[in-house]
């Protein structure tokens, strides 16, 4: 047999079989798939909760792990190609920050493991993703921090500072596919407590403007938000619009939206839920299968309050709201 041919035998199972090309590897290769713009100061955002829980797991990047980075920069249609583009590297554990990349990541693997990050619903509802909490069953596990669930505290939180509060208005992204049972949850909730709600859509940064410019002119006198990838990456701008329009923003999601000047943010840390994945990621690498490692839920939710915008719309913040705020930014 000619030397080249032996070669040939040699390579060709690696080349066509992952699980072959897994094993030759000196480490393990994450691959973490993101629907947003990579951060500029990536080492001080909250992405590295991940790094940090796998060190304090005893794992050193670069030594005991690599990890392969991919960012939507808020392009949800992109995310389908990057997905495909970790499975072609054979990563051994998928990461999926939020919701929107983990349903692409679902979408393109049901043999490659993926924990969730940060998964804004019910993983257990219409999607699928999982089986139940307790017993996932096929390649997904992770953390879900139920948005949707803790809407009714949003509502109480900003009817404590506006009392009156009738007519609330509801901005959501309609790429997502969970828009419509989210725009009914929020309509059920808000109804409970007396208010009536009118949706506005946007998709791209220029219909976030518009949506602004017509809010504004109706009898608004809120707008509530549910994070998403696309808000996080414009929130900045978001919050500015809110404030141009006087409509106090309430957001259902993490603290960074009241610190760049939304009235208030209410959710799950992004950062302990990224640090809580490592522990997934370990214990998968350590030969555990996702559909046996229960779905876990937040048991803190941070609420932060910013003065500076109450006190440019005009607002009391009552104090009873304030000694419930993880903390204040004025």
């Amino acid at each position: 047999m000619r030397r080249r041919d032996v070669f040939k035998l040699i390579l060709t199972p690696l080349a066509f079989d992952p699980l072959a090309a897994r094993a030759q590897r000196a480490i393990p290769v994450i691959g973490a798939l993101s629907p947003a713009a990579r951060p500029a100061l990536f080492e001080t955002s909250f992405y590295v909760g991940f790094s940090k829980g796998m060190r304090e797991l005893g794992y050193v990047e670069g030594t005991d792990y690599s990890i392969e980075w991919r960012f939507a920069g808020g392009d949800y249609a992109r995310l389908p190609e990057l997905a495909n583009e970790l499975i072609t590297l054979n990563v051994d554990v998928l990461f999926a920050t939020s919701t929107a990349s983990i349903l692409a990541a679902h979408k393109a693997t049901t043999s490659i493991p993926i924990v969730m990050g940060y998964y804004e619903d019910d993983p257990t509802a219409e999607q699928g993703l999982v089986a139940s909490f307790a017993h996932p069953g096929g390649n997904v596990t992770g953390l879900a921090v139920m948005g949707l669930q803790i809407v009714s505290k949003h509502l109480e939180f900003v009817k404590t500072i506006l009392p009156s509060l009738s007519h609330l208005g509801v901005l959501f992204n309609p790429t997502l596919t969970s828009y419509r049972s989210a725009a009914l949850t929020v309509k059920a909730s808000a109804e409970r407590v007396g208010m009536t709600v009118s949706d506005w859509e946007a998709r791209t940064p220029q219909e976030i403007e518009k949506a602004f410019s017509s809010m504004g002119r109706t009898n608004l006198s809120a707008v509530l938000l549910i994070s998403d990838a696309f808000w996080f990456v414009n929130r900045r701008r978001i919050a500015e619009l809110s404030i141009i329009n006087r409509l106090p923003l309430i957001v259902v999601g993490p603290r960074e939206y009241a610190l760049v000047g939304a009235l208030i943010s209410y959710g799950a840390s992004v950062f302990d839920s990224y640090h809580r994945a490592a522990t997934y990621v370990h214990k998968i690498l350590k030969g555990a299968k996702p559909g046996d490692l229960p779905v876990e839920q937040p048991t803190k939710f941070e609420l932060l309050i910013n003065l500076k915008t109450a006190k440019t719309l005009g607002l009391d913040i009552p104090d009873k709201l304030l000694a419930l705020a993880d903390e204040v930014v004025d």
